[in-house]
């Protein structure tokens, strides 16, 4: 079978990510130290797909230590110091997508009660971002909240909202179901999306993920391609630079199989497995007017990008196809 198949050529992927996390169960992005709530999450969805049930524990149990009494967790960190100081609303939110994706592989529903509080806390934190208009401050540090509400982010707190409230239907408590989207139609071109009022139009992300959330149809689908892929190459992560991104391009696979476009995300995909290299992973980016791997890094996150890519197009999972992303 062809997802027998992709799940093996994928798992030197997966054992790249596990080798990248530490004693404490961070996932960090590589052997340079640096860890994000975010990305950390992002590497446990991947580590459910295979069912890596001690790392995914592990790096649960991590994710959920480094919250402060309010729910939140500064930006970024390198060698355990914080790097970045302030919080990000879409992070802490985003380990809703790891834990529904465990409970729809494992159907265990004790492991989701015992972090009821948490869940609830974590939740209730991200609320407090949302502006009177409705809209998601980016960032806060001491001195208040940020003055942008972010395309991206507020795409990936819409998912964690989703994700959220099918915890909350799990678990029984319907009273604390959000109903407010993050994001709609409706709302998807305000210029409060344009940060420090500088239009986001050159980023990939800002045009691919609101249909990872089903704000779009194929035509917007189509203008992405035409914007940002690179025929047989990828999906680049600014328009006017030679580079695309294993992550972006992953991404945008998902957002075109939602969107119903089946056969661009396959061939996509299947472009996005040559770059695979002799020690079984994936680096971040590919810079194709030099001819080089760059940035000169390899990323945890991008290498769970890939497996959920993967898990969206062939079910490696076996498991409903499990994640929302």
């Amino acid at each position: 079978m062809i997802s027998n198949s992709i799940k093996n050529d994928l798992r030197s992927a997966k054992d790249w990510i596990l080798s990248n996390q530490n004693e404490k169960g961070a996932i960090l992005w590589d052997q340079k130290g640096k860890w994000d709530y975010w990305d950390h999450c992002e590497c446990l969805v991947a580590l459910a797909i295979y069912q890596e049930w001690e790392a995914f524990n592990k790096g649960l149990k991590f994710c959920l230590s480094q919250l402060d009494e309010k729910g939140l967790v500064k930006s970024e960190y390198i060698n355990e110091k914080v790097t970045k100081d302030f919080n990000e609303a879409h992070h802490t939110a985003y380990i809703f997508l790891p834990l529904l994706q465990k409970y729809m592989i494992d159907q265990d529903l004790n492991y989701l009660q015992s972090l009821r509080k948490k869940i609830h806390l974590i939740y209730a934190a991200l609320k407090k971002f949302k502006g009177e208009d409705g809209f998601y401050f980016w960032a806060k540090d001491e001195n208040g909240f940020s003055d942008n509400s972010l395309i991206t982010a507020t795409c990936s707190i819409e998912l964690s909202r989703r994700a959220y409230n099918r915890i909350c239907e799990i678990l029984g408590d319907t009273d604390y179901l959000d109903t407010s989207a993050a994001i709609t139609p409706q709302n998807l071109n305000s210029k409060k999306f344009n940060r420090d009022g500088v239009d986001r139009s050159r980023f990939s992300m800002d045009a691919y993920y609101p249909l990872l959330c089903e704000c779009g149809n194929k035509a917007d689908a189509e203008k992405v391609l035409e914007k940002f892929y690179v025929e047989g190459i990828g999906v680049k992560c600014v328009v006017e630079e030679p580079w695309v991104t294993l992550a972006e391009s992953s991404e945008c696979v998902i957002a075109l199989f939602k969107i119903g476009m089946e056969t661009e995300a396959h061939k996509i995909f299947s472009e996005i497995l040559r770059y695979k290299n002799s020690s079984g992973y994936f680096p971040t980016g590919y810079q194709y007017d030099l001819d080089i791997f760059w940035p000169d890094e390899n990323s945890t996150w991008t290498n769970a990008a890939i497996i959920m890519a993967a898990d969206c197009l062939y079910d490696i999972s076996g498991k409903e196809k499990a994640i929302l992303l």
